[in-house]
């Protein structure tokens, strides 16, 4: 769609009054041009020019022509801004802060989804516990966070909430391993490792825990997951996850999920979120755009 050598010269002439100034603006010899305008007329059985003292003027044929090669300028433009546009989406490194619970596995098969459909993006994780990740995203350190429970923070909006129980996972030698459900009251006084106050997590299990006035025995703290399901795998001690964080133990029977009948802790969800009024890259509504719908589609 690259505009004629002849409309091109046409539009020269036309803008610049004369063949010769048209010509030395194109740098051609003004045969060149001359030729070209001829081949429109010629093709269009019209006069395009009419010759006056000090130069050419457009006749009502020409008008017409010129009206129609600008129109198509303006088209072509917009199509080039558009081509632009496709392309910058292409290229990019987008930043994601996350709690760790969807880092591995869902992320990770997230980024090499987006390493074979568009390789020109980069992708940079950050696992954080949430309060870190709305700090990150924020301040602008983090183009797109991924939170458990609300934004805390006014200036981040919530593009997506997905829906994320915490259960209580315990191994399957674990003495309420066999229990179908339970209630936090049946939880007073457990031995428990548990996330540190940094995640969503741990915050919500201490308003479970003030809501119904029990006290866990909390025997260790840790800033991972990974490692609080570890602990809990040995078989004496128990802790609080939802099950996508929890996945992986559960598929290799070293865990088991028990739904938890607490109405704070069955409606908790993880968030997507990102800085409101933070003008963002192509690259960056890309990712967005396509993370949006797998995270509605993810089943764990």
């Amino acid at each position: 769609m690259v505009e004629s050598t002849a409309l091109r010269y046409f539009r020269m002439v036309a803008d610049r009054g004369s063949i010769k100034k048209a010509a030395a603006a194109l740098h051609i010899a003004p045969s060149a041009v001359g030729r070209q305008i001829q081949g429109i007329e010629d093709n269009l059985e019209a006069k395009l020019f009419e010759r006056i003292p000090r130069g050419m003027k457009l006749t009502d044929a020409g008008r017409i022509l010129y009206q129609y090669a600008m129109s198509w300028q303006d088209q072509f433009e917009v199509v080039r801004s558009k081509v632009s546009e496709c392309d910058a989406q292409r290229r990019g490194h987008v930043v994601i802060a996350t709690v760790e619970g969807l880092a591995v596995g869902f992320l990770s098969d997230f980024i090499q989804h987006i390493s074979n459909e568009h390789p020109g993006i980069s992708i940079e994780v950050i696992i954080v516990g949430s309060r870190d990740v709305s700090e990150l995203v924020g301040r602008g350190d983090a183009h797109l966070g991924i939170i458990f429970g609300r934004a805390p923070r006014r200036d981040l909006i919530e593009l997506l909430r997905i829906p994320r129980p915490i259960c209580l996972i315990v191994a399957p030698g674990h003495p309420l391993a066999e229990k179908n459900q339970c209630t936090m009251k049946e939880l007073d006084g457990l031995h428990v490792t548990l996330p540190n106050s940094s995640f969503g997590i741990r915050q919500e299990v201490d308003r479970a825990c003030a809501r119904t006035n029990i006290q866990l025995d909390v025997r260790h703290e840790t800033n991972s997951l990974g490692f609080s399901i570890a602990l809990a795998t040995q078989g004496t001690l128990a802790t609080f996850l939802t099950r996508t964080s929890a996945k992986d133990a559960i598929l290799a029977g070293k865990a088991v999920a028990i739904p938890i009948r607490d109405a704070g802790l069955e409606s908790t969800f993880v968030t997507l979120v990102q800085l409101a009024g933070r003008n963002v890259s192509p690259a960056v509504s890309l990712v967005a755009d396509e993370l949006i719908p797998k995270m509605k589609l993810r089943k764990f």
